[in-house]
């Protein structure tokens, strides 16, 4: 009897030796000892006995058991995350995802964000609809909306904007001193709007270093390679196309340039190599307005030009009250002057330029007069052949 005894003492010692202590366990062997199901169970986790995590027996992870009610009003934090429970009933902090450590640490009442990557959306208290994906991207957004950031420190000095779009290590980076407040804008490229400042608006930039120093202005566009890396503030309304442009004035505003074979201020137009910038008010050296500027010429199969008034035609020299001036008064002129009346001189020309529809009116009235001068000759020598005849 007393042999019995101490056999089941043994054996009841053995079962407690064999189970998972809850201070930890010594002497296991990986493959043999486990946390698990030997049948074809799925291994449920919960607390406050209710179910926070399985492992289905397909290998799924699924949390909140999302299988048979939905999960939209729950978040996911892995590594990241904080404490503060969701609320949908209140409308504000569900549907989030923190993967990472440091990842969406500080959020209270934002809701419907994605953060992947250490530091990620770490700062956001109260902003909704982001998504970040990298190391420290978007970090420092607050109350930010409906932004999307992909790559190491991609939109890290956003604060409070909305709507931007960062694709790339240091994209809308923001620099060392300054943060981001702006709206839609989209940075697509290694260190493209890197440096872009406070209240800066609607700037978008495609191409590694494309306006990679634009520190403040709105409405700008680049699409190239390392596009304007100067340093320029209160920049406006630019295009740039091409690989390596610059900009033509030191503050550039409604600049056009693509390629740096057409280039543009403020509507006006310049095609060919200039390096400098067109007068943004189209006035050129000899004082007229010009829209459209073009170097080393034209070539083309048709050139129509339009007649504002009747009176710019030439067809008044047709009139009878026009004065005529002698072929002996055009003689002295040339003789002193070394070309026609009205018609500039070489020196001119190519000072000033021609301006094609004055030259061709000019020349028509030229063509006019003497078509008037050979109908007098002729008319003269009608009368010299019927005087002869008498």
């Amino acid at each position: 009897m007393r042999k019995a005894f101490l056999f089941c003492i043994l054996a009841l010692t053995g079962i407690v030796k064999a189970q998972w202590s809850l201070t930890g366990n010594t002497g296991t062997t990986p493959g043999t000892n486990f946390i698990g199901t030997t049948d074809s169970k799925d291994l449920v986790f919960k607390t406050n006995n209710t179910e926070k995590m399985r492992l289905s027996t397909n290998g799924r992870l699924v949390f909140y058991n999302s299988s048979i009610s939905p999960t939209w009003a729950n978040n996911i934090y892995i590594g990241g995350g904080n404490e503060i429970p969701s609320n949908n009933a209140g409308g504000v902090n569900y549907a989030n995802v923190a993967v990472g450590l440091g990842s969406m640490n500080a959020n209270n009442t934002g809701n419907s964000n994605t953060a992947i990557g250490f530091n990620s959306l770490a700062s956001n208290t109260s902003g909704s609809f982001n998504v970040a994906l990298g190391v420290n991207s978007l970090i420092n957004s607050t109350t930010g909306n409906y932004n999307v950031s992909v790559g190491l420190n991609a939109l890290s000095r956003l604060t409070t904007g909305n709507n931007n779009t960062a694709l790339g290590y240091l994209a809308l980076n923001g620099g060392s001193a300054y943060s981001i407040t702006g709206n839609d804008n989209t940075a697509v490229g290694n260190s493209s709007l890197r440096g872009l400042g406070n209240n800066s608006s609607n700037n978008t930039a495609i191409g590694s270093n494309s306006f990679i120093l634009l520190r403040t202005g709105n409405n700008n566009i680049s699409v190239g390679y390392n596009n304007v890396t100067a340093e320029i503030f209160n920049a406006n309304n630019n295009i740039y196309i091409g690989n390596n442009l610059t900009n033509k004035a030191a503050t550039p505003n409604n600049e056009l340039n693509i390629g740096d074979w057409i280039i543009g201020n403020n509507g006006t137009i310049g095609i060919g190599q200039f390096t400098s910038a067109l007068p943004a008010d189209g006035v050129a050296s000899d004082g007229n307005k010009y829209k459209l500027f073009v170097k080393d010429g034209i070539r083309t199969e048709k050139v129509k030009v339009d007649i504002a008034a009747d009176n710019a035609w030439a067809d008044y020299v047709f009139a009878k009250d026009y004065k005529l001036m002698s072929l002996k008064d055009i003689e002295n002129y040339i003789t002193a002057n070394g070309h026609l009346p009205e018609v500039p001189s070489t020196e001119e020309a190519i000072k000033n330029g021609i301006e094609l529809k004055e030259m061709n009116i000019l020349l028509l009235k030229k063509v006019e007069e003497l078509t008037l001068h050979l109908i007098k000759q002729d008319k003269r020598i009608e009368e010299l052949e019927a005087q002869n005849k008498k």
